[in-house]
């Protein structure tokens, strides 16, 4: 009986101390686990967004110098909307060419034929389009369109395309830095706009593919003109008695009021993604008479005629130095900053100095004479619909008449048989 107490007391010794020891070794385990989980924990949450690898950003989007692989979307001379309905403008612009000018007439000369770009003189200057509500969009939070369109100074018959992109007041500051890298995409309707022409890019294509450096600018807005030639078979009524038998695809695909679409793009970016969605442009805000429409309008088409008449452009006929200058002086406005009125002692010096005959004759060596004082070179005519079979227009007097056979056509001589 004492001996079974003994082993039993002993046995319950054993009993406590085992439990003793698990209990110990559980204790261990849950403060392992307890740093573990909390260890986890700590790894859950993230770290300073600083320290983590970054995605390479994009080239550095503030005013200043830019070096890298750049291309000045742009053409120069007609383009037949038919065949080429797109058009491309990035929105890089500064001073340097207006600039050159100055200097070049402070020397009592003028820069070469086509180093300096209209669309930079025109984007030297800035323009209030806010007043005409009809003309303005507010494309977003970040972007204003303003449009206007009226008959062109440059040629008859042609009417011109303003078109203004500005930032907003409530622009956010990406949007802001990221002006000079915006690109727009015109896409013209073919039934309404036969050919048009981008002013201010004499070049007809100035591409780069190497590395260059491009000076950008603190704009907030930016200025595009084309010069439009319309279609005259086609109607904006349906049912109007003309024959559109060879144009029925054109008036069935394409709008009879929208003029041509316009879209905004990075050009930094080679997905192509659009900021906004294509924004229509109305035919119905044209104007009769180019006197009719707003300062700015009048203003912007000076300037970009005296980089037009600099460059001995091809495609401007019926404009001369006094035009421009009667236009500039007609729509200086209040100019409370002055630079209107010093655009037009510019223009005037540089009418002074290009009706030199010997400065004429050295800037040009083919004796190019200026465009108002030249033989018309019309702008290439309009699609218009023809029958099956017939040559276009323009083309049927470059085939002779062929002179009927008055004498019989004598038969050829027989063939001898061995030969």
């Amino acid at each position: 009986m004492t001996k079974q107490n003994r082993n039993g007391f002993k046995h319950q010794c054993y009993l406590a101390t085992l439990t003793a020891m698990l209990a110990t070794s559980m204790c261990i385990n849950a403060e392992e686990i307890q740093q573990i989980a909390k260890s986890e924990k700590v790894q859950a949450v993230s770290t300073d967004p600083i320290s983590l690898p970054k995605k390479p950003s994009y080239p550095p989007v503030k005013p200043g110098f830019y070096q890298g692989n750049l291309t000045l979307s742009g053409h120069g001379g007609n383009m037949v909307t038919g065949e080429t309905p797109v058009s491309r403008f990035s929105f890089m612009s500064n001073r340097d060419d207006y600039e050159l000018l100055t200097q070049a007439v402070n020397k009592n000369s003028l820069p070469e034929r086509n180093q300096v770009a209209s669309h930079q003189l025109i984007n030297r200057f800035d323009y209030q389009f806010s007043h005409n509500v009809n003309d303005v969009v507010l494309l977003s939070n970040n972007y204003v369109l303003a449009t206007e369109l009226a008959p062109s100074p440059y040629n008859r018959d042609t009417e011109l395309l303003l078109i203004s992109i500005e930032l907003t007041k409530e622009a956010s500051d990406k949007a802001a830095l990221g002006f000079n890298w915006l690109q727009a995409t015109v896409n013209f309707n073919p039934r309404l706009v036969s050919e048009y022409r981008m002013i201010g890019f004499e070049n007809a294509h100035q591409t780069s593919s190497h590395p260059r450096t491009m000076k950008l600018s603190y704009r907030r807005q930016y200025v595009a003109l084309y010069e439009l030639r319309f279609n005259e078979s086609i109607e904006n009524q349906p049912n109007s008695s003309i024959n559109h038998s060879n144009n029925d695809s054109i008036i069935n695909k394409y709008s009879a009021n929208e003029l041509a679409t316009l879209s905004l793009s990075d050009a930094r970016s080679t997905s192509g993604q659009q900021l906004i969605k294509p924004q229509p442009i109305d035919i119905h805000q044209q104007q009769k008479f180019f006197e009719h429409t707003s300062n700015e309008f009048r203003f912007a088409a000076a300037v970009a005629g005296l980089g037009q008449l600099i460059n001995m452009n091809n495609y401007v006929h019926d404009f001369d130095y006094q035009q421009l200058i009667e236009i500039a002086e007609g729509s200086k406005g209040e100019d409370f900053d002055g630079e209107r009125t010093e655009f037009i002692a510019l223009a005037k010096s540089v009418a002074v100095i290009a009706s030199d005959s010997k400065l004429r004759d050295a800037r040009s060596k083919k004796q190019v004479v200026p465009p108002h004082e030249r033989e018309p070179y019309p702008m290439p005519y309009p699609i218009k619909s023809k029958h099956a079979g017939e040559l276009p227009e323009g083309k049927q007097k470059l085939i002779l008449p062929v002179k009927p056979v008055l004498e019989p056509v004598p038969k050829p001589l027989p063939v001898n048989n061995h030969i």
